[in-house]
C-alpha cells in the first residue's frame, strides 16, 4: 500500500506502520516530501513511474527484504544513482557491510535522532544534486567539444591521449564562400552581415549533417566540408554534390525569404588524399591538409554562379548520376591548368529538404548554442 503525505520528495520502505508514523514525524517540518511503502513489490511497482530524490530502506521486511529491494533498483539505470539510506535496528556488523554490498550509501540506527537522520538525509542530496550538476557541466563540455572536434578525437583527449594525425587516401573535401561578401558587408553593416551569415552557415550544418558530411571549420565567409575521414568515405562523392546542391537550393530560397538578391553562393570539390588530424596546443582545432584541399580551394575561387565546380576525378566518380558541362582548362593558382567541369544537376534528384523547416529552426532560435545551454 503506497501513501503520499504532500512535502518534498524522500521514498521509505517499511513494514511496520508506527515506523514510517516515526518517520512522518521527524521530517514534519523538514523541505522534504514522504511517500512510503510497506513492501519491497509494492516499492519496485511505485519507482517503475517515480524518481524520489533518496530512499530511505528497511531491512527486515516480509517477502523481499531491503537488501533484495536496493540490489533490483539498482539494476535500473534510471534508479541507479538514487542514494540509499538503510534505517534498522540491527547493530550485526556483517549485516550492517551487506547493506553497503547492496548499494547503500549510509546506515543510520533505530531508534534514530532526528537532527541527525535529517542532517544525513541533507548530506546525501547535497552529494546527490553537485553530482548532477558536474554531469550536466560535462555533458555541455562534450556537446561542444563534439562540435569543434570529431568524436573520436573527443574520446582519445578524453583518455588522455594526444590524437596523431593520420593519412586517408580518398576524401571528398568541399568549399563555399559567398560572392562579394566584403561589398555586402559595406551595404548591410557587419553585424547584419554577421548575422545573416550565422543563419546560412546554419542551414549549411544541417544539411551537410543530412548527407553524412561533416564540417571542418569556417573561414570568414568561407565554408569547408569533407566526406570519408569521419563519416564513410563509400558513396561521398555523390552525396557531397547532392549536398552542394542543396546549399544553393536554400541560398536561392533564403534570398526569396528576405526579398532581395544578395547573396550568391560559388562552391568547388575534389576527391584525393589528404591529412587529418588535431593541432595546437592551447587552443586545439581538427583540420585537414594536402593537395586535395587546395585544389578544392581553388575550384571554388574559379566558379561563376549556381551548381558545383569539380575536378575531372571527381567527375569521374559520379558522372553516371549528376549533369555536367565542361568548363575546359582553367588555370589554378599555383596548381597548374586543370580540366574542370559545373555540376547543374542530379539525374535523379533526391527527396527535397524542408527549406522551411531549417529556416524555421533558426528563426525561432533552436541553433546549437540555445539548445545546449537550456
Amino acid at each position: 500500500m503506497i501513501e503520499s503525505d504532500k512535502k518534498d520528495l524522500i521514498f521509505a520502505v517499511d513494514d511496520l506502520p508506527e515506523n514510517l508514523q516515526m518517520l512522518k514525524l521527524a521530517l514534519r517540518n523538514s523541505p522534504f516530501e514522504l511517500v512510503t511503502a510497506t513492501s519491497g513489490e509494492d516499492a519496485l511497482e511505485w519507482l517503475r513511474t517515480h524518481t524520489p530524490d533518496l530512499i530511505l530502506m528497511d531491512i527486515q521486511m516480509p517477502g523481499m527484504d531491503g537488501y533484495e529491494t536496493t540490489i533490483e533498483l539498482k539494476k535500473d539505470p534510471r534508479l541507479a544513482a538514487i542514494p540509499v539510506l538503510f534505517i534498522s535496528g540491527i547493530t550485526d556488523q556483517n549485516a550492517i557491510v551487506k547493506c553497503f554490498e547492496a548499494g547503500a550509501v549510509d546506515y543510520v540506527s533505530k531508534p534514530f535522532k532526528r537532527q541527525e537522520l535529517i542532517a544525513r538525509i541533507a548530506t546525501h542530496l547535497e552529494i546527490k544534486h553537485l553530482q548532477e550538476r558536474i554531469q550536466a557541466e560535462s555533458a555541455k563540455i562534450s556537446a561542444i567539444l563534439s562540435n569543434i572536434l570529431p568524436d573520436k578525437l573527443v574520446q582519445q583527449l578524453k583518455n588522455g591521449e594526444r590524437p596523431a594525425s593520420e593519412t586517408y587516401p580518398d576524401v571528398v573535401v568541399m568549399f563555399t564562400d559567398f560572392r562579394n561578401f566584403t561589398g555586402l558587408t559595406r551595404t548591410l553593416g557587419p553585424d547584419e552581415a554577421i548575422r545573416h551569415l550565422n543563419h546560412l552557415f546554419y542551414a549549411f550544418d544541417e544539411i551537410v549533417a543530412e548527407f553524412n558530411l561533416e564540417r571542418v571549420k569556417t573561414i570568414g565567409d568561407g565554408y569547408f566540408a569533407i566526406g570519408g575521414v569521419n563519416t564513410p568515405a563509400d558513396g561521398a562523392p555523390l552525396r557531397a554534390i547532392r549536398a552542394a546542391m542543396a546549399m544553393q537550393d536554400y541560398v536561392t530560397f533564403y534570398n526569396r525569404k528576405m526579398g532581395s538578391d544578395h547573396w550568391g553562393l560559388r562552391i568547388g570539390a575534389h576527391i584525393g588524399p589528404v591529412i587529418a588530424g588535431v593541432i595546437g596546443f592551447q587552443k586545439i582545432a581538427f583540420d585537414v591538409w594536402g593537395d586535395a584541399v587546395n585544389v578544392a580551394s581553388r575550384l571554388q575561387s574559379i566558379a561563376k554562379g549556381s551548381g558545383v565546380v569539380i575536378s575531372e576525378a571527381m567527375y569521374e566518380l559520379i558522372r553516371n548520376d549528376v549533369i555536367a558541362e565542361t568548363m575546359g582548362v582553367e588555370e589554378l593558382r599555383n596548381l597548374g591548368g586543370q580540366h574542370v567541369l559545373n555540376v547543374t544537376g542530379l539525374k535523379q534528384p533526391t527527396s527535397p529538404i524542408d527549406m522551411d523547416a531549417i529556416h524555421n529552426r533558426f528563426a525561432s532560435g533552436e541553433d546549437f548554442l540555445r539548445r545546449l545551454l537550456s
